[in-house]
């Protein structure tokens, strides 16, 4: 009974291992095929240290300040160039072309700790980010988020689309709002939140897409969109309304951090 445990415990480990052995070469095989694109990092929120450990140590989505300006220093110290969402924008339509080191970063729900906590990081390394808002909380009095007047582009950070309120699950396991929904319902979000935060540039919820949303994003004046998980670098043979990203989890490794960016 025993020795059947072992053997049954001895070929799960090895499942596991060669499911991991196999992520991982494709994950290297894919960063290889388009490491001379851009890389596009995704966050959400930043937390102070004593925040992260006391009420966010499980939440992979909000990093510890700290850790984040570590990542910060990094790309400062190695001479990293930030890109902006007109940037990035140009770059894809071969307006310009950008140095090996460039790297974009973006923080998704616009949480109000991007004007608190990361904005005073850019300021000091000279780096440049993007937010991407999620309008009914721009405009809910919500003190988790930041609100339309606080929403000022500058010279280190811009606000754009993360839809007015599609930021939800669906019914059905694992499907998201913006699956459901009609073009006519899809146009009416972003019609919601003119006035409040620009739709040029949008990342989906989620980082997911359907083909209704792509039908009315090819005929809105939306230039550039953005999905989520993708573990690769933008490149120009990319979709333009469905761009990737590498979500940037808590505690990610240093080491991976560098290896996306480099």
């Amino acid at each position: 009974m025993m020795k059947n445990i072992c053997k049954i415990i001895l070929c799960l480990i090895i499942c596991y291992l060669f499911i991991g052995i196999g992520w991982f070469t494709k994950d290297y095989i894919i960063h290889m095929k388009c490491k001379d694109g851009i890389p596009v990092l995704g966050y959400h929120a930043i937390v102070s240290d004593e925040e992260k450990e006391q009420k966010y140590a499980c939440n992979p989505y909000f990093m510890s300040v700290s850790q984040f300006e570590q990542q910060m220093l990094y790309l400062y110290n190695n001479d990293y160039q930030c890109l902006t969402m007109q940037d990035v924008n140009d770059y894809y339509h071969k307006k310009i072309s950008v140095a090996k080191k460039t790297v974009c970063l973006t923080f998704d729900d616009g949480y109000k700790n991007f004007n608190t906590l990361v904005k005073p990081i850019l300021q000091k390394y000279n780096l440049k980010a993007t937010c991407f808002v999620i309008g009914s909380k721009a405009a809910s009095g919500h003190p988790m988020y930041l609100q339309k007047d606080e929403l000022i582009n500058d010279q280190y950070v811009s606000y754009y689309s993360h839809s007015y309120d599609l930021h939800h699950n669906a019914h059905l396991p694992r499907q998201k709002l913006i699956e459901t929904l009609s073009v006519e319902d899809i146009a009416a979000d972003f019609q919601a939140n003119e006035g409040i935060v620009s739709s040029d540039y949008f990342a989906f919820p989620y980082g997911v897409t359907s083909t209704n949303a792509k039908n009315y994003l090819k005929k809105s004046t939306v230039k550039l969109a953005f999905g989520f998980n993708q573990n690769r670098t933008l490149t120009r043979a990319d979709d333009q309304y469905l761009l990737p990203r590498y979500n940037v989890f808590a505690d990610i490794p240093m080491f991976l951090f560098q290896w996306w960016v480099e």
